[in-house]
């Protein structure tokens, strides 16, 4: 189990301004907290440090070329090589996403490649070649809708100041003075 920290109304706002655009300057952090430059760095650094927030270049797969998208579960024999399998395809470049699950399969994977042809190479020369790998099931992703966004659940309360109201530090915004 991963160590969890405590967000307060500023943490919570900070990630999901930040999950918005990634890019925001610490200025423009603080003046939407109504808090000093340094104190919004200070908060940014923590949930940096911490491994709560991460800032990623994040690429549109399907407009970078890659065509074939697809989920794949899988059954591991013997289970005692689940997590060898699991770690050894999260090695795999293609491999965007790797999960231990329950039900009727041992693993979840999502893979992305540039053709239906690299998917079937991907699949036959680098997964099933996988000792423990004992049966897949493959779903092909014909359109995206929408890709997952993390969200920020704001356990403290509605903190959106374009809602009218209280700012992450308890101030009133603008449009209640």
């Amino acid at each position: 189990m991963h160590n969890q920290i405590e967000l307060d109304n500023i943490d919570i706002y900070l990630l999901r301004s930040l999950s918005q655009d990634g890019r925001k300057s610490f200025t423009e952090l603080a003046h939407e907290l109504d808090v000093s430059v340094g104190m919004a760095r200070n908060r940014y650094n923590r949930l940096i440090e911490s491994g709560v927030l991460h800032i990623i270049g994040w690429t549109d797969p399907v407009k970078n070329g890659m065509n074939a998208y697809a989920r794949i579960v899988m059954s591991i024999r013997p289970t005692s090589k689940i997590k060898e399998v699991a770690t050894k395809l999260t090695e795999i470049e293609e491999v965007s996403f790797v999960a231990l699950t329950t039900g009727t399969y041992d693993l979840e994977i999502n893979v992305t490649c540039r053709s239906n042809a690299e998917l079937l190479e991907l699949m036959h020369q680098r997964i099933h070649t996988i000792e423990g790998v004992f049966e897949t099931s493959t779903t092909m992703y014909l359109q995206i809708m929408k890709w997952a966004a993390h969200n920020v659940s704001a356990k403290l309360g509605d903190i959106d100041k374009s809602k009218g109201g209280r700012r992450p530090n308890g101030t009133l915004s603008k449009t209640e003075i």
